[in-house]
């Protein structure tokens, strides 16, 4: 009788272990509120590199962009400034505005910019150094953008 009742309590507690050790993706994520995430990310940061991908239909081609000493993503307190070299021509800087929303998404925030928006998911802080990803769709339904930025200060 004792050695059932032991293996009735070491089956249910096996399943519970396994049952509470099923996370998803988006469990493990890093999670930070509102207010955390717009301090960790505002003043004006340096861009040590930016992997871009886009995926069509399942197919997917990445590109990695170094910064040069000319490059900066800078985040206010409704506001996000991105400068870099431009990979059109050499002797060009793209820069661009952004408006910046840190209330509509739980981890991270969203920019938007004349009909287009991203979300952007804070990855990681730690101390000089922000990991930021941001994803978006293109005009085309099936083209999804994900820029992952590692920038420092």
């Amino acid at each position: 009788m004792k050695s059932r009742i032991g293996l009735v309590v070491l089956a249910v507690s096996f399943v519970g272990l396994t049952a509470g050790c099923n996370k998803t993706d988006e469990d493990m994520q890093p999670m930070f509120e509102e207010m955390e995430i717009q301090q960790a990310v505002q003043g004006k940061w340096r861009i040590e590199r930016v992997n871009n991908r886009l995926c069509r239909s399942g197919n997917c081609v990445s590109v990695v962009y170094y910064g040069t000493d000319d490059d900066y993503f800078e985040f206010k307190a409704d506001s996000a400034f991105l400068q870099r070299r431009s990979t059109q021509s050499a002797n060009s800087l793209y820069r661009d505005s952004f408006k910046a929303d840190y209330t509509r998404l739980k981890g991270g925030f969203v920019l938007r910019n004349f009909g287009w928006s991203a979300q952007v998911r804070l990855m990681q802080r730690q101390g000089n150094k922000l990991v930021l990803e941001s994803t978006y769709s293109g005009t085309e339904p099936s083209a999804v953008f994900t820029d992952t930025y590692f920038l420092y200060k």
